[in-house]
């Protein structure tokens, strides 16, 4: 190891670090970053991302054949480098996503994706509906439908479930509160950077009605009792200001010079 020029005394590694430890992730990102730089010099118009373990490549092109193309170079030099450096990655895990702004015309809704495109010995076709990648659905267009739905399932369920606890134990409202906001509130705002679009009015709608039960389930009011009351004793933020909170942030965050 180099460590600010300096080289360290070499020594055998005879054995690996215990299951579950915080060092692998790291130790992982050091070991592929690597990976997405000999990939993006190898191939062109592509860029790399990557979470602990799950890598990815992005080609924007205006052309379906041509991002095929250049999605199975990334495939190839991808295991190319890993033979190299002797990984493997487990290739049947791999999926394909596009992603495209063309909603006008109808024969953009849907394309016929039948396109295959090689990874390893096998062959990956585009998904049709949706992909799923670090807990987000996403569907062609990135209008995020098929998260929605699916995230306000959940938290009705997590709801239903704590309701119930509540009405067994009789769990005072600012311990209520405060499982309210770890356990439901975390489900209906997580990755909201990323899919919330103030325009949506259904949506904003739907998050303030999981608000309004959450407030309810935390004082255990009249059922008269306005929302503005509702939400001022139970100390709860509403949903449009919590999301625009949570997106002024990320941004604040992605503005700013990176450190280190």
């Amino acid at each position: 190891m180099v460590l600010e020029g300096n080289m360290m005394e070499s020594h055998p590694v005879e054995s690996g670090i215990p299951q579950g430890s915080l060092v692998s992730p790291i130790l992982f990102a050091i070991y592929r970053l690597a990976l997405i730089k000999w990939v993006e010099e190898r191939v062109a118009g592509t860029e790399g991302l990557s979470f602990v373990d799950d890598v990815g490549w992005v080609a924007m092109w205006n052309d379906v054949n041509q991002v095929s193309r250049n999605l199975e170079a990334c495939a190839r030099v991808t295991i190319d480098w890993t033979e190299r450096w002797e990984l493997e990655f487990d290739t049947a895990k791999t999926k394909v996503a596009l992603f495209t702004c063309r909603r006008c015309h109808k024969k953009h809704l849907h394309p016929k994706l039948t396109v295959k495109i090689r990874v390893g010995n096998g062959f990956v076709r585009f998904n049709r509906e949706v992909t799923r990648w670090l807990g987000v659905w996403m569907d062609t267009h990135l209008t995020f439908k098929e998260y929605h739905n699916r995230c306000i399932k959940k938290v009705k369920s997590a709801d239903v479930q704590l309701q119930s606890l509540t009405g067994e134990h009789g769990i005072l409202p600012p311990c209520m509160r405060a499982v309210q906001v770890a356990c439901v509130q975390a489900i209906t705002l997580y990755k909201s950077e990323v899919w919330w679009d103030p325009k949506e009015g259904s949506r904003r709608d739907d998050l303030q009605l999981l608000l309004n039960r959450k407030a309810r389930s935390t004082l255990r009011p009249l059922l008269t009792t306005l929302t503005g009351t509702l939400m001022r004793d139970s100390r709860l933020t509403l949903a449009v200001v919590a999301i625009d909170a949570r997106q002024q942030l990320c941004v604040s965050r992605l503005a700013s010079p990176c450190e280190g």
